[in-house]
């Protein structure tokens, strides 16, 4: 159903459609619950597909949960397909096909070997727990859920053709699980991914399921942090520095792009001052070898840095790094 969605039914927009999908899905998780009920009891027949149920049960609760959040809080002319389907990317897609095919060509050549029921369950309550911190942690950001506010892009030529999120009173989340995770709603997705390999006893694509996965979270984060920075600059700085994010390495990876960013930013404050300093002076004569500031004065300082943000801090964490 999600290849087939992925394929033909991308922006589909239609509300009995979406509520035929809608169906179809629940269907199946109604149809997969059982089929792990059996397999978990040995009462499954010779037809049995074992742990794909399980991963069948949570990915239709997976989209029948975004959908339903979408529609809860976002627009109606917003709601498509890709509400429902999300995500929708290839290597998704891909990773689907082939864990499929490793679980049937495994279970296929080494079926006394393949399948652990104590296996099945660890990645059973991983991807439950997963669900369960992406559901929290939207239901307690509400429309601040979506990191950034959709423009219309510059190639649009009527207005009226793009479909635009407006997001009143934006503000930083910091209450519930943003307290102590800045994502956990990536951490919920990182535990399905890795819980759902696990579950199906796929060696392989376990290793290139938590590769791929942990990647493109961590490059999802470094774009949406970038934007958050720009529309709320030093609020989301100071918040990113006091809260950390329990995926591994991505703290240094997040820690390093907020400093650089800072540095950045002041550094063209400080080179904006500077010219008009130096142009002030021309004007004024007082430029010459006198007046001219010592070696030890025209050394970076901390003046201009803003106070509470990843740069600031971090000079009383690694003072022998920054000076």
């Amino acid at each position: 159903v999600h290849i087939l969605g992925t394929i033909f039914l991308v922006d589909y927009a239609s509300e009995r459609g979406l509520t035929a999908l809608c169906a179809v899905l629940g269907l199946h998780a109604g149809v997969a619950a059982s089929e792990t009920g059996l397999w978990l009891l040995d009462q499954d027949g010779e037809d049995s597909v074992g742990p794909w149920s399980i991963v069948v049960f949570f990915s239709c609760v997976m989209y029948l949960h975004g959908f339903w959040t979408e529609c809860l809080i976002l627009p109606p002319d917003y709601i498509t397909s890709c509400s429902l389907f999300f995500p929708m990317y290839p290597a998704f897609n891909v990773s689907l096909v082939v864990s499929c095919m490793e679980l049937f060509a495994e279970w296929w050549y080494f079926e006394e070997y393949k399948i652990w029921k104590s296996a099945a369950l660890v990645g059973c309550v991983m991807m439950f727990f997963g669900q369960a911190l992406i559901y929290y942690s939207a239901r307690t950001a509400g429309r601040n859920y979506w990191a950034s506010c959709r423009e219309m892009p510059e190639e649009e030529e009527k207005l009226e053709d793009f479909v635009g999120l407006e997001v009143p009173d934006r503000r930083i989340v910091q209450e519930g699980l943003y307290r102590w995770e800045r994502h956990p709603s990536y951490v919920g997705a990182l535990l399905i991914g890795v819980g759902s390999q696990i579950a199906l006893c796929n060696p392989i694509m376990l290793a290139l399921v938590s590769f791929v996965l942990w990647a493109s979270l961590l490059y999802v984060a470094l774009e949406e942090e970038q934007e958050l920075y720009d529309e709320f600059k030093g609020g989301y700085a100071n918040y990113a520095t006091l809260t950390p994010c329990w995926i591994p390495l991505f703290n240094g990876f997040l820690q390093g792009a907020a400093f650089t960013r800072e540095m950045a930013d002041a550094a063209d404050e400080i080179a904006a001052t500077l010219e008009d300093d130096l142009a002030n002076e021309e004007d004024e004569g007082y430029y010459d070898d006198e007046n001219c500031e010592s070696d030890n004065e025209l050394l970076p300082s901390w003046d201009g840095v803003k106070k509470g943000g990843a740069v600031w801090n971090r000079q009383f964490r690694e003072p022998w790094m920054l000076g």
